[in-house]
Parts: C-alpha cells; structure tokens; sequence
C-alpha cells in the first residue's frame, strides 16, 4: 500500500504544467524558501568572512559600521539571484513568447530581473559610499580644521550624484537597450540646449567649485550671506545651509552667493564697540579731562581688548558734551561679548560718577516772549476822538 502511494505522488509530481513538471516547481519553491528562511544565517556568514578581510585593512574598527550598511543590499541581492538562478532551470512556458508593444514576455521578466540587479548593485556601491564617508568624517573631527569638514560634505553629494548616474546610463543601456555612447554623443550636439535649460543648475554647481577652492568661510563660522547672518551648517553641491540667528534654517544657492558680498564674521580680529558718550552741559572742563583720561585708561587695560582704545572730547552737541568712545574687544562668541560689554559700560557708569559728572538726555529749551503794545500816534488819536465825539455834540 505504501509503495502504491508513493508510486501514485511520483506519478502526480511528473505531471507537466506550462511545460516543467511539479517535481521541478517544487524544487524551486524548496530553494527559494530556503534562502528566504535561512537568509539572516547565510548573511551573517557573509558578514563574517567580510568582517575577518576588513581586520586585515585599515578600517578594522568600523568593522560593525561597515557590515551594517551593507548587509541589507547584499540580502537582496542574495534573494534576487537565487529567484533568477532557479527560473533559469525551468523551460519557459510557450506563452512567454507571446508579444507585447515590440517585446515577448521573456524579455521583459528579464529586463525586470536586470533593472532590479542595477539598482540594488547602485544602493550596494551607495551604502559602501556612506561608510567611507563615515570613516572621513570621524577622522575629519579629530584634526583641528574645519576645512576637512567641508570637504567630507561635498564629496559625500558627488559620491551620489556619480553612483545613481551611473545607474541610470546601465539601465537605459541593458534595459531599455539604449545607446549609451550615441546618447552622450548626442548630448554634446544638443549641450547648448541643456545649458539654456539648467543654467540656474549649472551655476550653483560652479559656485559650489568656486567656494571650494577660494574657501572664503568654513563649516561653523558666522556669516553674512545674501543678506542672511548664521552658522554655516553644510556646504553642498548646490547650495549652503545656514542656522540663521532665530534658529531658522536658511537655504541658499551657491551662484547667489558667489554672486554677492561674503562677510566672514569668524575671521574677525576684533568686535568694534562705538558711541558718543553725553555729559551735562554745566560739567567742569577739569572733570571731562579726567573722565576722558580715565575711560581711556580703564578700557585700554581691559584684559578683553586687544587694542589701544580711541576717547577724546568730540564736540559740542545740541545737548550734550560728547566723549567720543572706541573700544576693540577679543572676538568672543556673542553671549560672552554682551557680558563683557555690559561690565564696561557700568566701569565707564562708575568713572563719570567719580569725577561728578551726570549723562545728557536730549532736551529743548523754548524761550517765549511777550509782545507790549505800541502807544497810540496822534493821527488815530484823532480819529478815535472823532468817532466817540462827534462834530456837534
């Protein structure tokens, strides 16, 4: 009886369905779960002998970076390959011949098979791409340049403009059969068009190169660009990012910045505090000399300045007398310049207090005058006579 069972399922499985037999489908199935079921095992034997080649390079430590990023692409491609293999083994159903828009359906399960190959192969080389930008990264913030910074942000936006181009040009090439070379030939004929069309594109491509090379501002500094003050965030390819003063976060094409004035507020030697100083009209001419004496003394000595101070009487204004005050502090970052300013000026508060001196606030004086009246001539004396007595009365 048992024999005449599994006589009776050899039998069934030799059955013939779209030209292959069950036993051949069922082989398939069984392979492709297998390798659905025991993916995570086989990756992690990959990842395994992977791990022991990367030991032996100089990226042994980012050993776990490494395989993290790249172990989901090469599961897929693993799954992909293994589908592919297995439907290679069967015949292909004569339905498969049939026709549709130029193109039988054989050939479109294989160029299904060959645009997800490009892809996964390009999100391979992008995920490779991401860890040697993580390595570049890391050893960029141990060196005291922020220039490499920059760098590392740049290149990391060419690495993926290159890769999925690439990408791109292999699946008009092997899925759409296109011609390739003709099609960059072609593209030399018709460039004036395509420059007329992404001129804005092309520019801040351009502008990107242009800051690269004359690195007028690094990752971190304080800038004023296009109008915009903020840190700079990121340089990329087409534009810089800039955390503006209210925390916003500011985008700008690179051809504008180019394009108008870059103000490095980092690279500057000193922060500039000017203003008049308004004393009472009434202070003694001994007191000004040695308030001026004095300020001059005290903010120069300063140990947050690093330059002589300018303070001199200035003038004689509408109502005040004005001491013209110039003081040059360290650069310092802008909470910690507002504190040592505000101290200054209370220093600068207590000296004129000393001396008996008081601040000036604008003020008008309005002198008014009483007008007397005339005393009458003798000509409208008469006349006022003349018409209170007239002739006859």
């Amino acid at each position: 009886m048992y024999l005449c069972r599994m006589a009776t399922i050899l039998t069934f499985m030799d059955t013939e369905i779209w030209g292959n037999t069950l036993r051949q489908y069922a082989w398939l199935l069984g392979v492709i779960l297998v390798v659905i079921i025991f993916n995570k095992y086989i990756s992690n034997f990959i990842s395994r002998l992977l791990f022991q080649l990367l030991k032996r390079s100089r990226f042994k430590h980012s050993g776990q970076l490494f395989l993290k990023l790249l172990l989901q692409p090469l599961e897929f491609i693993l799954v992909l390959h293994t589908i592919y293999i297995g439907f290679q083994m069967l015949d292909a159903p004569e339905f498969f011949q049939f026709k549709f828009i130029g193109a039988t359906l054989h050939q479109y399960a294989y160029g299904l098979y060959t645009l997800l190959f490009i892809v996964s192969t390009g999100w391979l080389f992008s995920r490779f791409a991401d860890f040697i930008i993580t390595v570049m990264n890391e050893k960029a913030q141990l060196t005291p340049d922020p220039s490499d910074d920059q760098v590392v942000s740049f290149l990391k936006d060419v690495f993926k403009v290159v890769i999925w181009t690439t990408v791109v040009l292999c699946v008009l090439a092997f899925v759409f059969h296109v011609n390739v070379t003709s099609l960059v030939a072609g593209a030399g004929i018709a460039g004036i068009a395509i420059a007329f069309a992404a001129q804005e594109t092309l520019q801040n491509i351009f502008g990107s190169i242009s800051l690269f090379a004359e690195k007028p501002f690094l990752v971190g500094d304080l800038v004023e660009l296009d109008g915009i003050t903020g840190t700079v965030d990121k340089v990329g390819f087409r534009s810089t990012r800039l955390r503006a003063l209210d925390k916003s976060f500011q985008t700008i094409p690179n051809r504008n910045i180019v394009s108008n004035r870059i103000i490095n507020l980092s690279r500057r030697t000193s922060r500039r505090v000017q203003f008049l100083l308004g004393l009472e009209y009434g202070t003694k001419a001994e007191a000004i000399t040695a308030i001026v004496s004095e300020i001059d003394a005290y903010t120069t000595q300063h140990p947050v300045t690093n330059e002589p101070s300018v303070v001199h009487f200035y003038g004689f204004g509408a109502s005040s007398l004005d001491i013209w005050v110039e003081i040059y502090f360290e650069y310092l970052e802008w909470d910690d310049f507002l504190r040592k300013r505000q101290e200054i000026m209370l220093g600068i508060m207590d000296i004129v207090e000393k001396h008996g001196g008081s601040f000036a606030f604008p003020s008008q004086t309005l002198y008014m005058r009483q007008d007397v009246p005339k005393e009458p001539t003798k000509k409208s004396a008469d006349i006022s006579s003349d018409i209170h007595h007239p002739k006859g009365e």
